[in-house]
Parts: structure tokens; C-alpha cells; sequence
């Protein structure tokens, strides 16, 4: 039997956008490869998984107990995230396999990532084999091109790897040296769903409902009191409830500011199928998290993206990917620059032209055509490396 094996990213904690980019592994795979066994991985503790077993559409294996299984298999897919992204392995991903006890320390974590993400010392045909979709590499700098090693396996996994589409226009012109022949641009791995998929789920019960909200949220500002009161005076211009949208977990800054403006804000948030019910119900977002821009916008859902444009690209949680994903899909006029609200006098102003952008259910329409219009090419060439991949192991 063809197996696949699907490496995603270690989800630490209950977050909506990771669910919803694991969601679309296991159904795109189970979909196009009805008759593959097709085997889930991450690296790090499941049993710390953010979500239950039984919470959650995929079973995980521990990455680093099946590195030869991974191997192994006839297809090998890097699933979305900053997998390879030495930022994310320094900045989380490390830290996470020392406190979990999967390493001694953070140089033993540091050669089990070379090993199991980076396929390090792997022979050119295991290389070969690997498909890497949907990630980033947006954080990658002269402080990460000059460490040799890290430079030269990344180059090497880009330059023999049997595709490479990452999510961004960035990570992809840093691949292109290493792939002139290729379209190294693919899509996020949320944006592979459609609302099928979230009712075949059991995500979404009825999508025929009533949008008459402004949804809120804003989970990755160190300060979000502006952004709060930009949210209240949007809801107000245009005479829409404001419906707190707790997508991910709240910071303990956070939750007293949001409060405050009279948002029910919890620590956790509750399960996917009740906040993608709730985002189903508004009829515009403003918030400053990338997944819930990515899942509104593919649910139809104008958003305004509300982030720093005075910020260098050098962190995950960063700014940047959020001002790249709408630049790339014609969606600038919805990035809100954080600059712009710093003074609470600016915020009717910035909310009235926000409302104005929102308002527009031509522009809208643009925007959700070429998402779905780049969503659907990319799958397009992701299916088609797929099956060559596999054609040439059978």
C-alpha cells in the first residue's frame, strides 16, 4: 500500500488557525489519496498537544520515535508552519523539546531538528520524495543564511526536494535560486478548504445564517487598547454588533484591556466548531491575528488586518507575514498600520475609512476571487507533484 507521511507543526496549545491548517491536511490527503494509508507526525510530546485525541481530526505520531518510518514512506509532505525556519526552532521549537524531555538539552534538540525536519546526512533519494507545502521561510536573514550548516541544509532540502510551494511571495523568491525552472509559490494550508469540508467536519452545522457582526479580535499585540477602541468605533460607524471572536489564547495583558471594553475575553478558547460558528455570524473582522484573517477571508468574510509597518521581518509572530498575505491577494487597502491609531484622536478617522473599505462588496468580491483562483492552482500543482512523486515509487 502507498503511504504518505505528513509532518505538521507541534501545537503547544488550544490554537484555531493550527487546527484549521491540520484540518486541511487530513482532507486534501484523505480526498485525492483515498487508497494511501496516509500517517500524521509532529515533533514534540503529543500527550501536550493542545487539543484531546478525540478534540481533533488527525492522530499524531511522534516525529522523533519514527524517523525511519518517515523515511520510509512513499511521499513525504511538510505541512504549513516555519518548519524550516531556524527562528521558530530557536525562539519555540527547541525550548519545547528540553522542557518535554524529548532532548537533554538544547544542542541534542538542535540535531534532532537537523535529523527530522532538515532530513541532514539523508540520501538524495529520500530528498526526493519530499513535498514542502504551505510553509515560510520569511524570517530567514544574513543571520541565518552565514550559519553555514543551517545554509547548506537549506539549500540542499530546496534544490533536491520533489516540490517546494511555500504560502508566501518572500519564502518563495528565496527558493527560486534553487528551483529556476519552478513556480515556488503556493498557497496556506487553510486556504485548501472550503466550506464542505468544515461541515463534512462537523465544524459548521448551518452556513445559511444571519451575518450582522463585527467580529473582534486581537491576540498578537503586546498592547491592544488603540486596536480595542478602533474595534468599538468601526462596530459604531457601521451600526454592527462588536462579537468577541476568541481564536486563540489570551495573553494575561491582554485579557484586563479587553474586558474593559466590555469583550468577554477568556485565557483559553473554546473548541474550533464554536468560534468558526461564531466568525460564520459577522459580517466583516477586524482583528491582528494572521489565521483568522486567512479563515475569514476564505469563508468570505472582509477583514481588517490591523499590524506594524515600521517592523523588521525577523520573528514568527511578526507583522510582516500578515502585510505580505494581503498585499499578495490585492487586499492592502484592509491593513490598518498600527502606527496609524497610536494617537486615539486618529482612530475616527482610521475607523470611517476602514468602514468605507469594508463597505465595498465590489472589492470584496475581487479579493475572494483571487484567493480562491491562487488556491485552486496551487492545489492544482500540488496534487500533480504528488502523484508524480508517487508514480515514481510505484
Amino acid at each position: 500500500m502507498t503511504e504518505i507521511a505528513v509532518i505538521c507543526a507541534f501545537l503547544p496549545s488550544r490554537n484555531t488557525g493550527m487546527f484549521t491548517v491540520d484540518l486541511s491536511a487530513a482532507s486534501f490527503f484523505s480526498t485525492q489519496f483515498p487508497r494511501a494509508e496516509i500517517k500524521y507526525y509532529c515533533l514534540g510530546d503529543i500527550h501536550k498537544i493542545g487539543y484531546r485525541s478525540e478534540e481533533r481530526h488527525i492522530s499524531y505520531r511522534p516525529l522523533h520515535l519514527h524517523l525511519d518510518d518517515v523515511r520510509d514512506a512513499d511521499l513525504i509532505v511538510y505541512w504549513g508552519d516555519f518548519l524550516h525556519s531556524k527562528q521558530y526552532w530557536e525562539t519555540d521549537l527547541i525550548g519545547w523539546l528540553v522542557r518535554d524531555g524529548l532532548s537533554g538539552s538544547r544542542n541534542e534538540a538542535l540535531e534532532l531538528i537537523y535529523k527530522s525536519l532538515m532530513l541532514e546526512k539523508a540520501p538524495p533519494e529520500i530528498l526526493k520524495k519530499v513535498v514542502v507545502y504551505g510553509g515560510t521561510i520569511i524570517t530567514v536573514g544574513a543571520s541565518e543564511l552565514i550559519d553555514k550548516r543551517y545554509s547548506a541544509c537549506l539549500q540542499r532540502l530546496l534544490t533536491e526536494a520533489g516540490g517546494v510551494f511555500f504560502r508566501d511571495a518572500i519564502s518563495a523568491t528565496k527558493a527560486s535560486p534553487f528551483r529556476p525552472l519552478e513556480n515556488c509559490l503556493g498557497t496556506d494550508c487553510a486556504l485548501l478548504l472550503g466550506l464542505k469540508d468544515f461541515q463534512n467536519y462537523g465544524l459548521l452545522a448551518d452556513p445559511i445564517v444571519t451575518r450582522s457582526k463585527l467580529g473582534v479580535f486581537f491576540g498578537r499585540s503586546k498592547w491592544i487598547a488603540q486596536p480595542l477602541m478602533l474595534a468599538r468605533t468601526l462596530a459604531k460607524t457601521m451600526d454592527l454588533q462588536a462579537a468577541w471572536l476568541p481564536w486563540l489564547r489570551s495573553s494575561p495583558r491582554q485579557l484586563p484591556l479587553a474586558r474593559l471594553a466590555g469583550f468577554p475575553a477568556t485565557r483559553e478558547p473554546p473548541l474550533p466548531n464554536e468560534i468558526l460558528d461564531s466568525l460564520l455570524r459577522c459580517s466583516a473582522v477586524v482583528t491582528d491575528t494572521y489565521h483568522l484573517t486567512v479563515n475569514a477571508w476564505n469563508l468570505g468574510i472582509p477583514t481588517i488586518c490591523v499590524g506594524y509597518g515600521g517592523q523588521n521581518i525577523g520573528h514568527t509572530l511578526g507583522d510582516k507575514k500578515k502585510e505580505t498575505l494581503y498585499s499578495q491577494y490585492g487586499a492592502a487597502e484592509y491593513y490598518v498600520y498600527r502606527e496609524s491609531i497610536q494617537n486615539p484622536a486618529s482612530i475616527p478617522r482610521v475607523a470611517q475609512y476602514a468602514a468605507e473599505v469594508l463597505a465595498s462588496a465590489e472589492k470584496a468580491a475581487a479579493i475572494k476571487a483571487e484567493i480562491r483562483r491562487h488556491a485552486g492552482s496551487s492545489r492544482s500543482r500540488l496534487i500533480n507533484t504528488c502523484e508524480i512523486i508517487l508514480c515514481g515509487k510505484s
